[in-house]
């Protein structure tokens, strides 16, 4: 009866790898100008309130125009347009779980990762503690650090909707 019953865990075991291992890596994917972990740029903020769940921050834009959402427990950062709730932007902070489906890149990635993936046609954006490499067309920019042990890397990435991004980032 004990081999029996050891069998059939292990069957049940090898039967639910591969439907855990696809769930996961469903979750933790980042498609530029689409999706991070299931909550989809020009979805609505409801849905990802569901999937990230409701201990979360929320505050208007300075202009008025968006609202930001950040969870505390977890890496994120959703900005929707405050009077249609349609995400426009979905940050990942400091994380190497959640990763580009194209190249693979998580945060902590070298910034040479990045420009091997996604090319050297991007703009720039720069401030004191990091620069960011923006891939408008694409609907992805990433944060490389410039100080620390973060300098060259990944510190965020940033996806948003596609051709969008001096739009949605001039009107925070």
């Amino acid at each position: 009866m004990t081999r029996i019953m050891w069998a059939a865990v292990l069957v049940l075991a090898v039967l639910t790898v591969p439907v855990w291992a696809q769930t996961s890596q469903t979750s933790s994917n980042i498609v530029a100008g689409q999706q991070v972990a299931g909550v989809r740029v020009g979805g609505n903020v409801n849905d990802a309130l569901t999937a990230l769940g409701s201990l979360y921050n929320r505050a208007d834009s300075r202009s008025g125009k968006y609202s930001l959402y950040e969870w505390p427990l977890r890496p994120f950062v959703v900005i929707a347009e405050k009077e249609s709730g349609r995400v426009v932007l979905v940050v990942v902070v400091l994380n190497d779980t959640y990763r580009t489906d194209k190249g693979s890149v998580t945060g902590g990635s070298e910034r040479a990762a990045v420009e091997a993936t996604y090319g050297k046609e991007f703009t720039t954006d720069e401030d004191q503690s990091s620069i960011t490499l923006i891939y408008d067309t694409q609907g992805i920019a990433f944060d490389i650090g410039k100080v620390g042990v973060m300098a060259g890397r990944v510190t965020q990435i940033v996806v948003f909707t596609a051709g969008q991004w001096k739009a949605i980032t001039e009107g925070l």
